[in-house]
């Protein structure tokens, strides 16, 4: 096979690569609430999925409405709500690909899909029922499409462009800071044509992009800036630049020592540095502007979104390190870059860099499709299951969790009902429900971390299970509901336990509630 050949067929076997990684083992983990969340929200009722677009908070609806048809067709399983997860998520590879490919040339741009193809915390959110993977793929190819715009104009590739940038912000609201990476990528990107018809026409893509939202903005900036919260501390900018640096370089699982991060930052370094100050060597496919814009233009994408979202957390903390999953292929490229500049150097260099690197992506693979890591209602549940007695009530702390177990509730039940379940908007369905499902046959558990007292947890806990002989306390993320352990203090002094299992981020406790 000639190497013209190999080159050519290189893209599509790192895609073949990333759909096998993400499909493997695909329903190992159990779905976590916010999974259960996208079936809970993508069933309902179009004008109530519609009201997200100007309800405080919310990520956007367009996740759920795309979710919709699909498990209308496919049913509620674990399996199906992941699967287009994996679609998008692989074919975030050659998106990664083709924009590395116009930034930095073809050899880096094999390495930047190699590495986005491996990457343990892409092939994570790659299996996850939730809207991150599809922001891997709608924000580089929204870039690759202002690159494309800028450099050769037309009223259709702007036209592109809004409606892929669109989509991105419809997929989830903090994408909206891809707006202001995009301005400056229009400012740095060489132009063959004026300078000045190239700032007229991106000044208008740029308020037409804008202006729409504004009203969406005002609807928004009391819950985002804190008017009507309580406000929390500035968050730590270093701290949320080392979570990212922990989750772009090894991904969910836990970071027993620091030389595991080492591979990925050094090739991030060599790329910011060596790769930036070397001239270029590639004769695949040349890159279009020079060396050091193009390190600028990738340092924005990646900086920029991390230090927007410091002034937005002020109001209310928005830390989840997922929300800024899409400028994670910055850190790639980056870190494909120093890979191809240390080849140029000595080409054991290079190799032996981008083998570390790969070894560790594998590594963390492995543990995420290995080890359970999210909280297992699915167990949780079953052990209820099997020791449910007539009567008994379950307690739900945090009260969250309920969904999340009424879910694997009727998946379990409808596994041995046959006709339960024929449909992903019947999965609440009560007829195919144990007692769980019944009135008043759980009780939400007492939110306690503002400064609730013990008397008043103690006497709502009376009032609520007035009657009961039994109940479960159904413990998952509890420190977010009850961090002094009120609601577990009350069943340890007003019950005797009679069952109970710790599950990963869950525990079950049965008591028996003393007259």
């Amino acid at each position: 096979m000639s190497t013209l050949t190999s080159r050519r067929l290189a893209p599509f076997v790192l895609i073949l690569l990333a759909f096998a990684l993400r499909l493997y083992r695909l329903d190992y983990q159990s779905l976590w609430r916010d999974e259960v969340d996208t079936l809970r929200f993508a069933t309902r009722a179009l004008p109530e999925l519609a009201q997200n677009l100007i309800k405080p908070g919310e990520n956007g609806p367009l996740y759920f409405v795309a979710m919709r048809p699909w498990l209308m067709l496919a049913g509620p399983t674990e399996f199906a709500l992941r699967f287009p997860s994996v679609v998008v998520g692989t074919l975030a590879v050659p998106a990664i690909y083709i924009l590395a490919k116009r930034l930095a040339g073809g050899r880096a741009a094999l390495v930047a899909a190699l590495l986005a193809a491996t990457a343990p915390y892409l092939v994570w959110y790659g299996q996850e029922a939730k809207m991150y993977a599809a922001l891997t793929l709608l924000v580089p190819l929204a870039l690759w499409w202002t690159t494309e715009a800028a450099r050769r104009g037309g009223l259709w590739r702007w036209a592109v462009l809004y409606a892929t940038t669109s989509l991105a912000l419809y997929t989830h609201i903090l994408a909206a800071l891809i707006i202001p990476v995009q301005a400056a990528w229009l400012i740095l990107w060489p132009s063959p044509k004026s300078r000045r018809d190239t700032w007229l026409t991106a000044g208008l893509y740029l308020a037409a992009l804008i202006l729409p939202y504004l009203p969406l903005a005002r609807w928004q900036a009391p819950y985002w800036l804190g008017a009507t919260q309580s406000g929390g501390a500035l968050p730590s900018l270093s701290g949320l630049l080392g979570v990212l640096a922990v989750a772009f370089g090894r991904g969910v699982t836990l970071v027993r020592a620091f030389w595991q991060l080492l591979p990925a930052l050094l090739a991030f370094l060599c790329g910011i540095f060596l790769w930036t100050a070397t001239k270029d060597r590639d004769r695949m496919t040349p890159p279009l502007a020079s060396r050091p814009r193009v390190t600028a233009m990738l340092l924005i994408w990646l900086f920029l979104p991390v230090l927007l979202i410091i002034p937005i957390s002020l109001g209310l903390p928005v830390l989840a390190e997922r929300y800024l999953i899409w400028v994670m292929p910055a850190f790639l490229i980056l870190a494909a870059l120093g890979v191809v500049a240390l080849s140029q150097i000595a080409r054991p260099l290079g190799a032996t860099l981008l083998v570390a690197v790969l070894a560790l992506n594998l590594t963390g693979i492995a543990a995420q499709a290995t080890r359970p890591i999210k909280a297992d209602y699915r167990s949780a549940m079953r052990y209820v299951n099997a020791n449910l007695q007539t009567g008994d009530t379950l307690l739900y702390q945090i009260p969250y969790a309920r969904y999340a177990m009424t879910y694997y509730d009727a998946r379990q039940s409808a596994a041995s009902t046959p006709g339960c379940l024929p449909a992903p908007e019947l999965w609440f369905d009560r007829e195919c429900g144990r007692g769980v499902f019944l009135p008043n046959a759980y009780v939400d558990g007492p939110y306690t971390n503002n400064s609730a007292s013990e008397a008043s947890v103690a006497e709502g806990l009376t009032q609520a299970l007035d009657g009961k002989d039994a109940v479960w306390l159904i413990a998952s993320e509890e420190a977010l509901w009850d961090e002094r352990g009120l609601t577990r203090a009350w069943l340890e002094t007003h019950g005797r336990a009679t069952h109970h299992a710790d599950f990963t981020r869950i525990s079950v406790t049965r008591y028996n509630l003393t007259p």
